[in-house]
């Protein structure tokens, strides 16, 4: 009975803790709605306006008195109506101050300068035909992200204000013009690179196969076959610029961006598909006269119908050509650009980096001799002090089924061998490509190690010679050119090679390599 009654009892307590706990929520809540409720009605409306009843706005711009006025439902400015507007920027600082509304106001101020008032950073006019209304800005309290303003007509009463309300009045002049959009270059229609400078300058074009590239300086004739990857890079480069700044849009006077006397000029040749309109204008007339009647008969045109209209569109691919002028730094990681030597922007000087402040050997191919084994003649290798010839003989001939087929045999020495025998020291012998090019004169220490010629279909000899050239590197000589290639990479050459005249396993050879391939 004793512990029917504790029970009970517990029950009872728990019950009424419930209830008190489920009270003081109740309470609390209600509490913080009506605190909120308190705080949203607090809030003091400063200004307010309809929007489409601003006549102008007028701040301060760059330290100097800007108005920008309504004209024909778009903002042109006032002292400048040729200035390029930018009527989205616009709009936005006049939909900031259509309701102005304080968190704090803060009466009877005796001191404005406590606030940045008695001297203000910023004042905006606004002019309705009601008539004119003037919003001091001061001081930024930047722990609450908040400003001081005032009325200009009450200097006794400080408004504390939220910054978004009064940030769009504070931008320098070309944060209020619309700019251009950099010309879209499509990277892959990229035909001709031309990057005049006074130090460094380069002609990049593709060849007629649309795969490879030659590079030449700027005013040679001499050509260098390219880098493909160094290529991509000019052309993927040109196709991600894009302006930063807009600094002027109407400049007259060059010299102050050193465009003037450009410190380099990009000349781009490339291509771009347009509206085919090649018939003349009787057609055309006709065509649009037919499209009109058609969509004022139909106005519900299926999707069947629309496909139809895009297949019938046409485009060709027209050539054009894009100068781009570089001029002084501007300071920030940039420079001055223009494509006109009108308009003056910014690019980075990151971005523009992919094309200028090169040499033409930095574009240079690093293949050291490509041949293709099908092109192939004869190939005469001397190693150490022992010469071996390798002569490329093909059949054809036509099988069962009618089709022409062709063989290929390789003679080591008037010996047939296995053809992935000498294909295997073959591909490592033309797939090779060095870490950099000498542009200095190169006169070897020692005699060659290897010397290989090569003689293709039409017989034309090419001379590739290996030399030590440091504990890191061998010297690759072709001509003229004098390739570093890794070290390691030309000693799988020589055992693929020992391999093919000795009859030994690549395996083999690699682990126990002769003393003529440790040379």
């Amino acid at each position: 009975m004793k512990k029917s009654t504790k029970l009970v009892s517990a029950v009872v307590v728990l019950a009424v803790l419930g209830g008190v706990y489920v009270g003081l929520n109740t309470y609390v809540s209600k509490e913080e709605k009506a605190e909120s409720s308190s705080e949203e009605e607090s809030k003091t409306e400063v200004f307010s306006v309809k929007t489409d009843d601003i006549k102008s706005l007028e701040f301060i711009v760059d330290k100097k008195e800007v108005t920008f006025e309504k004209k024909d439902d778009s903002w042109v400015k006032k002292d400048e109506t040729a200035f390029p507007v930018n009527q989205t920027t616009l709009d936005s600082a006049a939909s900031a101050i259509e309701t102005v509304e304080a968190d704090r106001v803060l009466e009877d101020v005796e001191d404005l300068a406590e606030y940045g008032l008695d001297s203000p950073s910023n004042t905006v006019t606004v002019d309705t035909a009601d008539g004119t209304t003037k919003l001091n800005i001061g001081d930024e309290n930047t722990s609450t992200n908040q400003y001081y303003i005032s009325r200009a007509d009450d200097d006794s009463t400080v408004y504390v204000v939220a910054a978004d309300t009064v940030s769009p009045f504070m931008n320098s002049l070309y944060d209020y013009a619309q700019g251009e959009d950099f010309p879209t270059i499509d990277s892959s229609t990229v035909k001709k690179v031309q990057v005049s400078e006074d130090k460094d300058s380069y002609v990049l074009e593709e060849n007629s196969d649309g795969a490879t590239w030659d590079v030449s300086g700027d005013g040679s004739s001499d050509k260098e076959s390219a880098d493909t990857t160094a290529a991509g890079n000019v052309t993927s480069g040109l196709g991600s610029f894009a302006f930063d700044q807009f600094v002027n849009y109407n400049a007259e006077d060059l010299s102050q961006y050193g465009l003037d006397k450009p410190y380099a000029t990009i000349t781009v040749d490339y291509q771009e598909e347009v509206e085919d309109d090649s018939t003349d204008s009787t057609e055309s007339g006709e065509n649009d006269s037919t499209a009109s009647e058609s969509d004022s008969e139909n106005s519900d045109t299926t999707d069947t119908d629309s496909s139809s209209e895009d297949e019938d569109s046409k485009t060709t691919t027209v050539d054009k050509q894009l100068v781009i002028y570089v001029g002084d730094e501007a300071g920030d990681g940039s420079r001055y650009v223009t494509v006109d030597n009108k308009q003056i922007y910014t690019m980075s000087t990151d971005t523009l980096s992919a094309v200028i402040d090169k040499t033409p050997s930095d574009l240079w191919s690093l293949i050291v001799n490509y041949l293709s084994v099908k092109n192939l003649d004869q190939l005469q290798v001397t190693y150490g002090e022992t010469t071996n010839t390798v002569n490329v003989s093909r059949e054809t001939f036509t099988d069962e089924d009618g089709n022409e087929k062709e063989t290929t045999t390789y003679q080591l020495d008037g010996e047939e061998i296995e053809s992935t025998t000498f294909t295997t020291f073959y591909n490592k012998l033309i797939n090779m490509a060095g870490q950099k090019r000498l542009t200095e004169a190169y006169t070897p220490a020692a005699d060659p190690e290897m010397t290989a010629v090569f003689t293709d279909s039409d017989k034309n000899q090419t001379t590739v010679t290996f030399y030590t050239y440091d504990t890191n590197y061998y010297a690759a000589v072709v001509g003229d050119k004098v390739f570093l290639v890794n070290k390691m990479t030309v000693k799988e050459m020589f055992n693929a090679y020992e391999t093919m005249v000795n009859g030994e396993t690549e395996t083999e050879a690699t682990a126990t390599p002769t003393a003529e391939a440790e040379k």
